[in-house]
């Protein structure tokens, strides 16, 4: 038997293409399983990526509120956060934020800490849970534990204020 003769015969054929046809099904599943794979571990970057960008909106706000509310002349809390893009009243154009930022993980608006009707702090409505336990920066250690981005607070409180510590002037020696 040659060559030609074997792919004349029906029986081989439909042995080479059942084969042929098990092979390309185990491919797509392989590419389907390495596709799952990587859109799992892209979900993840994404995620980490809005963590990160929440901790740097949410920083930005709170470092706006404690400047804002130390400008002389303004002793309060904004009552909105456009306060921040624009100090109403006053004709010279001061800027503490750059724009109001959205929350990172909703896309929507912050969630907000009030005291009375004025802004103190702002916090994400989202109830999922954070890749990130640990590892936080001083001033938001105790965001460590916390099971739900609601639960990351950034408010200003006038404690946070830290007064310059005095210089350690090393004693004056006197020569005899």
């Amino acid at each position: 038997m040659n060559g030609s003769s074997l792919r004349s015969n029906p029986r081989f054929l439909r042995t080479v293409n059942g084969f042929t046809f098990l092979a390309v099904m185990f491919a797509i599943v392989l590419i389907g399983l390495s596709i799952s794979g990587v859109a799992q571990q892209w979900k993840t970057i994404m995620k980490r990526e809005k963590e990160a960008e929440l901790l740097f909106r949410g920083d930005q706000i709170r470092r706006a509120i404690a400047a804002y509310r130390q400008t002389p002349g303004i002793s309060n809390y904004p009552q909105k956060l456009e306060d921040l893009v624009r100090v109403p009243n006053t004709s010279a154009t001061k800027r503490f934020l750059r724009k109001v930022y959205k929350d990172p993980i909703t896309n929507e608006d912050w969630a907000l800490v009030k005291f009375g009707d004025r802004i103190k702090g702002v916090y994400s409505k989202s109830e999922e849970e954070p890749l990130r336990k640990a590892n936080f920066p001083d001033e938001y250690k105790f965001f460590e534990g916390k099971t739900k981005y609601s639960e990351w607070v950034f408010e200003f409180t006038p404690q946070q204020v830290q007064s310059p510590q005095p210089l350690a002037v090393p004693p004056v020696q006197r020569s005899r």
